[in-house]
């Protein structure tokens, strides 16, 4: 997949600003304004950056001719990927934006600190990205989320990585974060029960960078079939890469498989190199799907940016692209947008399909999609949802 350009990423990183709709549609006061939350900075700002490119790419195609009169705005923040800076950048968006909905933010622990703020406030929050299972359980009337949460992500990769890879042992790895450790815990829970048998669960921090012990420790566990591995891009590398030095998956000539999620964005494979090979991961978005839709999306993708779009630019595109549905539908001002967006049951967008539970929870599972790395680097759709 072809890298976001230094031009866009510099763009995004500048800071807050506007993208405008029309002046016509200005003048005329039928603006639905959207608060971008999304990192720009810090260890997430690849979310951030690609997340930019989807919702430009659908405020264009909206905006030429609006819905039922309206026209869309979007405003961004830096939510840093971290709960202090997104509830300040919430903050921010609410009292001076005055938005009629927000979207985002990635990271867990970030979403989880900004949902108090906006159910105060009475903002609808959209989520494509965060995991965690706090974040619609027991339920917060405020936010929605269009992914499946950890649980039903968990329960899925650890059926298939027993069933469909025949795994019996297993490691896992994971950041230290809400996100990172209900995820792991949910595949060990799943993977055991089935019969599996976890060998180690491994934490770790944010700041930690070498991994060489933890993978010398993992080649001295025997056989391991998977390993599970919850965490951002710039440690999702370092971890691959040890556990390739250390012999212990396919890329280092071991038979271990790496098991991820959605948290590693395209292109992971190039920048790992050969300790990506094998590695299979869930994203939110095929872009050998052949719907329509989803060809369409490609296509203009690839004529605005000259790149091929990842899961990330997809997951903000569809998120623009709900909103957009819920206005034809009625929504016009915080409160009526967020009741119907409460009553979503047949949303169909590039990444899947969107039906909201009583918590707001997406209950579809088409929107996980499982790839793995090919020797050559490139990487096959397993269609096994």
């Amino acid at each position: 997949m072809t890298r976001l350009s230094n031009l866009t990423r510099a763009a995004f990183l500048s800071g807050c600003f506007v993208v405008l709709a029309t002046a016509s549609a200005m003048a005329a006061g039928n603006v639905i304004k959207i608060g971008g939350l999304f990192p720009m900075s810090g260890p997430g700002s690849y979310f951030g950056a690609q997340d930019k490119q989807g919702v430009d790419l659908a405020l264009d195609q909206l905006n030429k001719s609006g819905v039922n009169g309206t026209k869309f705005e979007v405003q961004y923040e830096d939510s840093a990927c971290a709960p202090l800076p997104a509830t300040q950048a919430a903050k921010r968006l609410i009292d001076q934006y005055k938005p009629d909905i927000i979207i985002g933010e990635e990271c867990s622990d970030a979403t989880l600190a900004v949902m108090p703020i906006v159910a105060q406030a009475k903002v609808p929050l959209l989520n494509a990205g965060s995991s965690s299972i706090k974040i619609t359980e027991p339920g917060n009337p405020w936010t929605f989320r269009i992914m499946p949460n950890e649980v039903m992500q968990g329960i899925d990769i650890a059926t298939n990585a027993y069933k469909r890879l025949n795994a019996r042992t297993a490691v896992l790895l994971h950041e230290n974060t809400n996100a990172g450790i209900g995820n792991a815990k949910v595949f060990g829970d799943t993977f055991t029960k089935l019969g599996g048998k976890i060998l180690a669960d491994i934490g770790f921090g944010r700041d930690v960078n070498d991994f060489t012990a933890i993978a010398t420790r993992i080649a001295g566990m025997g056989n391991v079939d998977v390993i599970p591995t919850y965490t951002l891009e710039g440690q999702g590398l370092k971890i691959t890469q040890a556990l390739m030095q250390a012999g212990v998956v396919k890329g280092g000539g071991g038979k271990a498989i790496q098991l991820g999620t959605i948290w590693l964005p395209f292109g992971f494979e190039q920048k790992a190199g050969k300790a990506a090979i094998g590695y299979i991961r869930i994203v939110q978005f095929d872009p050998t799907d052949q719907r329509p839709q989803v060809r369409d999306f490609v296509q203009a993708f690839k004529a605005k940016f000259n790149a091929d779009p990842t899961h990330l630019n997809a997951h903000a595109y569809d998120q623009i692209m709900l909103i957009a549905d819920v206005v034809k539908r009625g929504g016009k001002d915080p409160q009526s947008i967020r009741d119907t967006l409460a009553a979503t049951k047949d949303f169909s967008g590039v990444t899947g399909s969107v039906a909201f539970d009583k918590t707001n929870q997406n209950i579809k599972m088409d929107t996980i999609h499982y790839m793995e790395t090919k020797p050559d680097l490139s990487w096959t759709s397993l269609k096994w949802n």
